[in-house]
Formats: C-alpha cells, structure tokens, sequence
C-alpha cells in the first residue's frame, strides 16, 4: 500500500488527481490523521472541487481545532468560492492560533488588498514575507500592491526578488511583464529624452551595415534580457551581450532594441514608447547620410 510520503511526493508535481487518490485510500484505513485529511483537502481544492475541500478540511479541524494551517487551507477554499467574508474568518482564526502563520499573512494581506485596504494588505504582506522570504507569491503580491499605490521604486524591488526566486513560474512572467511597464513609466516620466534620441542615433548608425537577420538577433537578444528586468535610468548599471561588444547601460539597450525592431517591422508594438526620440534620431540621421539610405 501507497504511504503518505507518496502522495506528497505527487503534490510536490503537482499530480494532484493522483494524490488525492493516494490520500482517499489512506483515509479508509487511517480517517483521523492529521496530514492525510490536510493534504487530500488541498488536493481537493487545487482540483477545483472546494466544496469537497471545505468537507475534508472541516474535518480536519474537528480533529484537530488548533492545527492553523488547516484554517489557512480552509480560508483558501472559501475564497475560491468567492465567500471572502467565511475565507477572512478562516485566515483570522489561524492567526489567533499561530499570530506569524506567513500563509495565514499572505492570503489575509490579499483578501485586504482585494478590498483597496491596501495600508493593511501590505502590512500583512509584508510581514509574511519577512517571516518566510522565499514565498514568491508574497514577493509577488508586494510588488503587485506597491505597483498600484504607485510606488513604483518598491515594486520593482519585489518583483525583482520574485523573479529571482523562480525564474520558470506563472508569477515570474507577470512579475516580468509589470517591471516592463515600470521601466517605460519611469522612461516617459522624465519628458523627451535626449540620451535616449543619441543612442537612436547611434543605433542607426550600427545598424546600417548589418544584414536584417544580424539586426533581428541584436534586436531579440535584447528583448530577451529585458525580460529579466533591466534598470533604464542607472547610467552606472551596465549589461553585456553576445551578440554585441562592450557594455551598455538598460537605456543604451532599449533605445538600440527600439530601432532593431522598427527596421525589422515599422508597425512592430515592443511594448516601449521611444517615437519622438526616434523621429529625432531619425532627422539627424538623414542629413547625416544623404546618399539615399534608406530607414522607416
């Protein structure tokens, strides 16, 4: 017979179905034991079936009335089922019982947030994430909050760490796709960039005797590292690539990104918003080289 340690190696990858019938098996033959009741409640839970959950973790907690955990899981079903007000009830009751509960915290801090309490939201947040710093889904959530409160300098810090926390998940990618939209807030919010116009300018030149696949390769390798997050208003933070020499500061590299990609395909979105400097570049550029070189 399949042991406990089976089904929460099957959790672990994410082979929910498989565990909860690992778990329902074990169940029968063991039904008041502490983990299998938990685990088969969260498997039911992340199978979609929260009313399922709410009986197996209900269960749990009659069983065991000071196990907080179990009041997180169940606060977490509730809320599946969009009941916030049971879900917070839930996530309270778990920090009665365990006051530095970090996932009683998080979702408590997400339920506030949900509600535009964001003063408490990341308050929550914030001391989930001091007690266990390697949740992503807290540094995430912080990133997220400070974000929408326009404290733009703090959520790219978190989202930074969310990143680099697990650079393969779900949350890495949104936490990617906001510290994009950071990076072209703080761009703009500085006016017409001059810099930004010159190194245009110099990617015009750089590009003019490259083949369109050369450009298209600097082009994405770009795009690729500013996935990764790239800070374009530190003059003294510099990046490296293979398929250019030298370093370059984040604005060196979008603003030669932005050109690649408008000779590759002038109707192209990228997400960043350098037209103005790149109509002057463009300007500079023709008079430069009269001889009938061509740029859209």
């Amino acid at each position: 017979m399949k042991d406990i340690n089976y089904a929460l190696m099957l959790i672990k990858a994410h082979k929910f179905e498989g565990a909860k019938d690992v778990l329902e098996e074990l169940h029968q033959s063991d039904p008041g034991n502490q983990d299998i009741l938990y685990n088969l409640g969260m498997c039911h839970t992340e199978l979609d079936d929260p009313e399922k959950a709410i009986e197996t973790l209900s269960e749990c907690i009659r069983y065991y009335p000071h196990y907080s955990n179990a009041y997180v899981a169940l606060g977490f079903a509730y809320s599946r089922l969009a009941d916030d007000e049971k879900a917070k009830d839930h996530f309270l009751r778990a920090l009665e019982i365990e006051p530095s509960n970090p996932y009683a915290l998080r979702n408590l801090g997400g339920l506030y947030i949900k509600e535009n309490d964001y003063e408490k939201g990341i308050q929550c947040l914030e001391k989930s994430f001091s007690i266990n710093p390697d949740d992503q889904q807290a540094a995430y959530g912080l990133g997220y909050t400070y974000f929408h409160t326009g404290k733009l300098d703090k959520a790219d810090k978190y989202f930074k760490i969310a990143i680099d926390l697990d650079k393969s998940t779900k949350i890495a990618g949104m936490a990617k796709d906001l510290m994009r939209e950071i990076a072209e807030i703080s761009l703009k919010a500085k006016g017409f960039r001059t810099d930004a116009m010159f190194h245009c300018l110099s990617a015009l030149h750089f590009f003019k005797d490259k083949t369109s696949e050369q450009v298209r390769q600097i082009a994405f390798e770009i795009g690729m590292k500013g996935r990764q997050g790239m800070d374009v208003n530190n003059p003294d933070k510099k990046y490296t690539l293979d398929s250019m020499d030298g370093s370059f500061t984040g604005l060196q590299l979008v603003s030669y990104m932005y050109v690649g990609f408008k000779m590759i395909d002038p109707k192209l979105d990228i997400g960043l918003d350098l037209s103005e400097e790149y109509k002057q570049a463009i300007g500079l550029f023709s008079k430069e080289m009269p001889h009938g070189y061509t740029i859209h």
